[in-house]
């Protein structure tokens, strides 16, 4: 059976607020399962996601890129050797054997030491991967702001090529005034 994690051990090992989990679910539209209480529970999978989610978070990405991103981070499969999954379930194993220290430092200490041993080429897609959705993301906004400023420049123009012409109906009227007077 698969290991479950409760709300408090997910927040120890990803260092991250339960409130924050319930909204990247709701947001990410992440189907977290419950148990027959109607609790949440995470598995390490869902452990795995939500450190990746962090890490994109840390490098600037927005929940909306995220969320485009999670079919492919979901593409790699829970047993796999590059997966740190692996990690987390011995990181479970060995907090029970080591009682003095609490459950996010065994774990950060393993996965720690998995993540030097995993340096290969999955990792360095991924980043690869990470960098060109970020730059993308960059382009995008650039994009949008030079956008934003042609159609402000369009509307200055359109709103003094107006002035003008109310400025020379007002110059006819006055000349016309100047005659009949």
């Amino acid at each position: 059976m698969e290991t479950r994690y409760t709300v408090r051990q997910a927040v120890e090992m990803t260092g991250i607020k339960s409130y924050v989990l319930r909204y990247w679910e709701e947001e990410l539209n992440l189907r977290i399962q419950r148990n027959e209480l109607g609790h949440r529970y995470y598995t390490g999978y869902d452990i795995q996601l939500f450190l990746n989610i962090k890490e994109l978070k840390n490098r600037g990405l927005q929940l909306r890129a995220i969320r485009e991103l999670i079919p492919q981070i979901a593409q790699v499969p829970p047993g796999d050797s590059n997966s740190r999954l692996r990690l987390l379930e011995e990181c479970s194993e060995d907090t029970e054997k080591d009682e003095n220290k609490n459950t996010s430092e065994v774990c950060e200490e393993v996965l720690l030491s998995g993540e030097e041993k995993i340096h290969d080429a999955k990792i360095l897609e991924f980043q690869v991967i990470l960098e060109r959705l970020i730059q993308q993301e960059l382009n995008s906004q650039n994009e949008d702001e030079e956008k934003c400023r042609s159609l402000d420049l369009a509307i200055r123009r359109q709103q003094m090529a107006r002035r003008e012409a109310a400025a020379a109906m007002a110059d006819k009227k006055s000349v016309r005034k100047h005659r009949n007077a």
